[in-house]
């Protein structure tokens, strides 16, 4: 970084808007709403027998983003965010990795999250030492077009039989330097399996300053009324 570029980062200040935003959203509640049976070696393995079927992403201003979403991501870039330092393995996406995913997470465990399982999409991520997600937050937008035929409401993420809903848990026990934040709340010391609900709209990120890899799920369902 040349000093012009940082002191005109100083005098723009190019994150204000976005902090004014999710501000404006005031706090929302952040406590474990579900714990499922994880069997973490069967899901590390997971991610190395389908490494092919991964996608490598990191964050950039992407052609499916509307509106704030990339216009924040371009921010991300402006103040640092590249592939450098938030590169990670995503799968769920490519090939038949997400049934496989389904059926490593089990039917007791779709059971016990209340949740359609025709409506399921998993993200297993897996972020190394010194990389994380972005503070951003999510609309359903790429899953309401894959999913279409679950009619739901754009605004409200709901159809007749249920609501549409974003979990997120660790397939791994907390390591060490890893961190998730929901809203004004930074979650640590977590349980493999324990289950957290991220509304739509708030703001969330995670890190890895730690030494281990960070092995996470993001999930989308129906769950049931």
């Amino acid at each position: 970084m040349h000093k012009q570029d940082y002191i005109e980062l100083i005098d723009t200040q190019p994150w204000q808007e976005m902090q004014e935003h999710f501000d404006s959203l005031g706090a929302v509640d952040v406590n474990p709403i579900a714990q499922l049976d994880i069997n973490i070696k069967d899901w590390i393995k997971f991610t190395v027998d389908n490494f092919d079927d991964a996608q490598q992403k990191w964050e950039e201003p992407k052609s499916h983003y509307t509106g704030k979403t990339n216009q924040w991501a371009s921010i991300n870039n402006l103040l640092g965010r590249n592939k450098h330092n938030s590169f990670e393995l995503n799968y769920g996406m490519l090939g038949n990795t997400n049934e496989q995913l389904k059926e490593l997470l089990g039917k007791d465990n779709i059971k016990k999250l209340n949740v359609d399982p025709s409506s399921i999409l998993i993200r297993l991520i897996v972020k190394m030492p010194g990389h994380g997600i972005a503070w951003h937050h999510d609309d359903a937008g790429s899953y309401r077009v894959k999913f279409s035929h679950l009619n739901l409401d754009a605004v409200n993420k709901r159809n007749a039989h249920g609501e549409l809903k974003r979990l997120w848990w660790s397939v791994d026990n907390w390591c060490d330097g890893h961190a998730f934040q929901i809203s004004k709340t930074v979650l640590t010391h977590w349980k493999s399996g324990q289950v957290y609900h991220i509304p739509w709209g708030q703001g969330h990120a995670s890190t890895n300053f730690g030494y281990c890899p960070q092995y996470t799920v993001s999930f989308t369902g129906l769950v049931y009324d």
